[in-house]
């Protein structure tokens, strides 16, 4: 077995080595559960994107997410960017708020229907967008830069699966 391999205990389903919970007085090696490295990796790239968007002249990341969502028409209303980007509710409102206030976007009546309102991007966030693009790019070839394209599709294809198996989990019975 490799230093990356983990073999599983046949009685609880934890990584070998690791303890079920009955003895909570041993130490349990926290970097072999998939969840708490995913999460590691992810507090670790949205640290390395914040920190691009801050030294480029940007927006805080989630800012920077919703503004892509509306540069490439996934979303025209908070609630499509809710649904897209699977965002909190209150969150988006809060973002869309900001980059209103910001100069980013500008938000118009939709319809009859006065609760639901079109966002469309400003000058000044195509502009941005425009500018730190190529910066998020280079870092999207850097991250890509240890896998081939065989090992990127296969990386792809775990993340789908666990993405499957995510939302729901198996009874004990």
């Amino acid at each position: 077995m490799t230093d990356n391999q983990h073999e599983i205990n046949a009685e609880d389903g934890s990584p070998d080595g690791a303890q079920s919970g009955t003895d909570s007085l041993q130490a349990t090696d926290f970097s072999t559960f998939l969840t708490f490295r995913l999460s590691r990796l992810q507090a670790n790239l949205n640290a390395q994107a914040a920190d691009l968007l801050r030294r480029h002249g940007g927006v805080p990341l989630a800012h920077w997410r919703v503004l892509l969502i509306l540069f490439e028409n996934m979303a025209t209303t908070q609630k499509e960017i809710v649904d897209v980007a699977e965002f909190d509710k209150g969150q988006v409102s809060r973002i869309v708020e900001r980059l209103i206030d910001g100069g980013y976007l500008v938000s118009e009546s939709y319809n009859a229907d006065r609760r639901v309102r079109k966002l469309f991007l400003t000058e000044a966030a195509h502009q941005m967008i425009n500018r730190l693009i190529p910066v998020m790019r280079r870092r999207h070839q850097h991250l890509r830069s240890p896998f081939s394209e065989e090992d990127f599709a296969t990386l792809f294809d775990f993340l789908d699966r666990l993405d499957s198996v995510s939302t729901k989990i198996e009874d004990e019975t």
